[in-house]
């Protein structure tokens, strides 16, 4: 019993270990591309374009069809065996037959409504790859403004812990008389004011995690932490830029250029079906039946044997006039055709743009990112000087709070021209 004990507990602190290990990026998007509902949902119109192309497949088969039908009339009715009418009596009577019919030649309107149901499952598939990126991409841009409200809420509360310090040392110059008792008020005030920052960025972290979370569909009970993004601190790169090859070579794989042309395959098999309405069409028809009556006197075998009536027709139909429907149709396809590969032209530029504004925009937060770790060594080293200055004396509150102000902004400026410039390495990598 207590070795079951032991086991039991054993695996609840297991349990409980695991359910608190990080979450890094990888596992986000994994758990995200499982979870999320609107790529569920995407999943499903797959599965609902394939039954319509397996619809379509068997649409070529034959149907047949059985009937058995037993009917009693009291009224006037043919004495099968005299022929004579027979009035006011009982009759009944039984039949059976069987019937199938064979489409020959329909214009070619069924082949081509196949080809465009496999076109739609295409579509559909490619539409499922897009939202995945798309949701990788959003997991992404949501996991690094986590990353970076938290670095900011650690800089706020070293930042406040460093303000104190100082407050209290402030206290002990100014009870020694190196400084006037207003240099006290003005660090209240600013223990209150950093004070205040910190609870913001406590509240950005929150809303942050709460976001990411939404993305991932991950429910409240299961804990979250973040975990490392990279190994170092330096994160700063040289910035090759997408060449027009590469640009060229990544159109062929994206989903959306994919989907578009899929999508314009299927209205091109569309046109084609239309054009059968032009076209006459061939069937073939077979059926076997037999019928039995009352008001014959033959026995029930022998009238079935006797009545069975076996029948093949071919069947021709040509359309000659059915109030330019079929004129009508063939124009909409067209249009929706011509639409369609302008709506792909305008895409492809669109990418284009895409990957050159996402280049030059990676490049341009890097020269940012570099010019702000700059500015934070220089803010670092006024701020280092001001506070040695303020502790001999030779510097006043204002001073003090003036240069740890501009430290503030450039910490912060830096965080998020980091955090951005990682994000638009993130987004170069789908084009590489």
């Amino acid at each position: 019993m207590k070795r079951i004990l032991w086991i039991l507990l054993f695996g609840a602190l297991a349990d409980g270990l695991s359910a608190q290990e990080p979450w890094p990026l990888d596992r986000c998007i994994q758990y995200a591309l499982e979870h999320n509902l609107d790529l569920q949902e995407k999943k499903v119109e797959v599965d609902i374009r394939r039954a319509e192309l397996t619809e379509r497949r068997l649409a070529h088969l034959p149907v047949i069809s059985a009937q058995i039908a037993q009917q009693y009339n009291w009224g006037r009715s043919v004495d099968m065996q005299e022929l004579v009418i027979i009035r006011n009596a009982l009759t009944r009577a039984t039949g059976a037959s069987a019937s199938a019919a064979l489409p020959l030649f329909d214009g070619l309107s069924r082949h081509f409504q196949r080809l465009s149901a496999k076109d739609a499952v295409a579509v559909a598939s490619f539409d499922v790859e897009d939202l995945r990126t798309t949701l990788e991409t959003d997991i992404t841009r949501a996991y690094l403004e986590l990353m970076l409200a938290k670095q900011v809420l650690n800089y706020t509360r070293e930042s406040h812990a460093t303000i104190v310090r100082q407050r209290e040392r402030t206290a002990q110059l100014v009870e020694a008389g190196s400084q006037p008792k207003s240099a006290l008020s003005e660090m209240e005030a600013q223990v209150a004011a950093e004070r205040a920052e910190m609870v913001t960025a406590e509240c950005r972290v929150r809303t942050a995690t709460l976001s990411l979370t939404r993305l991932m569909n991950l429910p409240a009970d299961i804990p979250f932490t973040t975990g490392e993004l990279f190994g170092q601190d330096s994160v700063a790169v040289r910035v090759a830029l997408i060449s027009d090859s590469q640009a060229e070579s990544y159109l062929q794989t994206d989903p959306r250029i994919r989907s578009a042309q899929a999508r314009i395959s299927q209205l091109r098999h569309q046109e084609g079906a239309a054009k059968g309405g032009f076209l006459p069409t061939l069937s073939v028809t077979a059926s076997y039946g037999t019928f039995y009556s009352s008001t014959a006197d033959t026995p029930f075998g022998t009238q079935l044997d006797e009545n069975r009536n076996p029948s093949v027709s071919l069947n021709l139909n040509i359309p000659i006039f059915n109030a330019w429907h079929a004129a009508t149709t063939l124009k909409k396809s067209r249009l929706a055709l011509e639409v369609a590969r302008l709506d792909a032209e305008k895409l492809r530029t669109a990418i284009r743009d895409e990957i050159r504004s996402t280049g030059i925009e990676a490049d341009n937060c890097l020269q940012q990112f570099l010019s702000s770790e700059e500015t934070l060594q220089a803010m670092q080293q006024l701020l280092d000087v001001t506070e040695a200055k303020y502790n001999l004396g030779a510097a006043t509150a204002l001073d003090y709070i003036v240069a740890r102000n501009k430290r503030a902004k450039a910490a912060t400026d830096y965080l998020q021209a980091k955090w951005q410039y990682l994000f638009q390495l993130k987004l170069l990598e789908r084009y590489r």
